[in-house]
C-alpha cells in the first residue's frame, strides 16, 4: 500500500524478451489514483476546536495541549496514515513544557490489546533510527503502563537494554486511529480495495500509449521495394519513397481511432468513483454549468465516508486529549468522557448562503447569535472565543430608534 501511494505501481505483463522502448512505455502509463483518493478524503478532515457537554463558549481546557504541540498541521500524517493503511497510532508522553503528542505510522508501530473493543492497549511496539557516532542504529521503543523502554538493536540480532524513562500515566499512552470498525475483518483503509482497479487503469493507459504511438497515424507500405540490407524504410514525415521498378507498388493503412481506448479508461474511472464513493467530476475532471445543488448532491457519497471517518477519529482524538489531561494532572479532565472535537465544515456551500440561513434562524426561531459563528465555514473555536472578548458593537438601528424617541419626548 505504501508503493502504490507513492506511484510505485506493478508493472503491467511485459514478455521477457521486451525491448527497451516498451518496458519505458509500461512505466510511463503509472498514473497514481491511490494517492488522489487519500488526499479527497484527508483534505476534509481538520479538527478546529473541542467542545464539552453544557459549555458555552470557548474552549475545553484540554484545547490548550493541541495548540501546544502545533496539531493544527501535524493532524494530517496522522489522519493520512489511517486512511492509507486502514489504522495509525498517536503517544502521548511528558514533555518539557506539557504533554507531547506525536503520530506513527503503523508500518512502524505496533500495538496489542487484550481485547479488540478495550480503549488501551497492553503494550506497544515502535522500531526507529538513532545515529550514535559509528553510524546509524535501529532502535525499538517498548511501551507499556508505566514507562518507555529503549533498546538497542546489536548486529547478532539481539536487544540490548539502553534506558527507560518512566511517564506513571497507569495506561499505556497509545492511541489507535482506525479507518473503518468491523467486526469480522481487519480495517483495509482506502488503498488496499482498489489495487486491482489501479493496475487495472495501468493497463488501459498503456493500451492508449501504444496504440497512439503505433497506429493513431496511417501507416504507409510498399511492395517490391528494393532496400539495402540493414537499411531503415526512408518513411517520415519530411521524405519522398520513390522505386526504379515499374512492379513497385505502394499503399497506406488506416488509422486506428483512439476513442474506444478513451472510452475503456473512463469507464474503468467511472467504476472507481462508484466504488469509492468518489464524486465523478474529481475524476474525470468533466465539470460544466453544475448549480450548487448539483455538486452538493454529487459529493453526498465523499462527505459521508468523511462523515464515518470524521466519528471515528474524533473518539480517538477525544482519547488523546483525555491523556493530555492526565499527564498534565488535570482529573476532570481526564474523566470528562462529554467532550467532543468540532470538525471544520468542508461541504460546498455558498458562505453567502451559510450567512442568510443562519440569519434567518437567528431571527425567525430565536437562535442565540454566538450559537451560530461556529457554524460559519473555516470559523475555529480560538476565533469564536476571540470574537467573544471583543466589545459589542451597537445595534444602529436600536440607536437610531432610541434618538428619535429621545427628540419626540418634550422633557427630553
Amino acid at each position: 500500500m505504501h508503493r502504490y501511494v507513492k506511484g510505485d505501481h506493478d508493472l503491467p505483463f511485459a514478455p521477457r524478451a521486451s525491448k527497451a522502448h516498451y518496458l519505458w512505455t509500461l512505466r510511463k502509463s503509472r498514473t497514481n489514483w491511490c494517492r488522489l483518493l487519500v488526499q479527497l478524503l484527508a483534505q476534509n478532515l481538520f479538527v478546529d476546536g473541542i467542545r464539552a457537554a453544557g459549555q458555552t463558549e470557548g474552549d475545553a481546557s484540554p484545547w490548550r495541549f493541541w495548540t501546544l504541540n502545533r496539531m493544527a498541521r501535524r493532524q494530517s500524517a496522522i489522519h493520512r496514515a489511517a486512511l492509507k493503511y486502514g489504522h495509525a497510532f498517536a503517544s502521548v508522553l511528558p514533555g518539557d513544557t506539557g504533554p507531547a503528542i506525536r503520530g506513527h505510522s503503523p508500518r512502524t508501530m505496533s500495538a496489542f490489546y487484550a481485547d479488540e473493543s478495550d480503549e488501551w492497549p497492553v503494550y506497544a511496539v515502535e522500531r526507529a533510527k538513532s545515529w550514535t557516532p559509528s553510524g546509524p542504529r535501529t532502535l525499538y521503543r517498548l511501551y507499556d503502563d508505566t514507562s518507555v523502554y529503549f533498546l538497542g538493536a546489536e548486529g547478532d540480532g539481539s536487544l540490548s537494554y539502553v534506558e527507560h524513562r518512566d511517564h506513571n500515566a497507569g495506561v499505556t499512552p497509545i492511541v489507535r486511529f482506525v479507518d473503518e470498525d468491523d467486526l469480522d475483518s481487519d480495517t483495509p483503509g482506502v488503498v488496499e480495495p482498489v489495487l486491482d482497479i489501479q493496475d487495472r487503469l495501468n493497463y488501459s493507459t498503456f493500451l492508449l500509449l501504444m496504440a497512439g504511438e503505433h497506429g493513431a497515424h496511417r501507416q504507409r507500405w510498399a511492395a517490391g521495394l528494393e532496400l539495402d540490407e540493414g537499411e531503415e524504410p526512408p518513411i517520415g514525415p519530411d521524405r519522398l519513397l520513390h522505386s526504379d521498378s515499374p512492379d513497385t507498388k505502394f499503399g497506406s493503412f488506416d488509422a486506428t481511432p483512439l476513442s474506444g481506448y478513451v472510452e475503456v479508461l473512463e469507464q474503468v474511472l467511472r467504476h472507481l468513483a462508484a466504488i469509492t464513493q468518489t464524486p465523478p467530476h474529481a475524476l474525470l475532471g468533466s465539470l460544466t454549468n453544475l448549480s450548487a445543488d448539483a455538486l452538493a448532491a454529487a459529493e453526498s457519497g465523499l462527505q459521508r465516508r468523511v462523515g464515518e471517518r470524521r466519528t471515528s477519529y474524533g473518539e480517538s482524538w477525544e482519547q488523546v486529549l483525555r491523556l493530555c489531561s492526565l499527564l498534565a494532572g488535570d482529573l476532570a479532565g481526564w474523566l470528562d468522557t462529554t467532550a467532543q472535537v468540532r470538525w471544520r465544515d468542508t461541504e460546498t456551500r455558498s458562505l453567502a448562503a451559510v450567512v442568510d440561513a443562519w440569519g434567518k434562524a437567528v431571527t425567525m426561531l430565536g437562535v442565540p447569535q454566538r450559537a451560530t459563528w461556529e457554524r460559519l465555514p473555516g470559523v475555529t473555536d480560538t476565533d469564536v472565543a476571540r470574537w467573544a472578548e471583543m466589545p459589542v458593537t451597537p445595534d444602529g438601528a436600536g440607536l437610531l430608534a432610541d434618538v428619535l424617541a429621545r427628540a419626540a419626548d418634550p422633557a427630553s
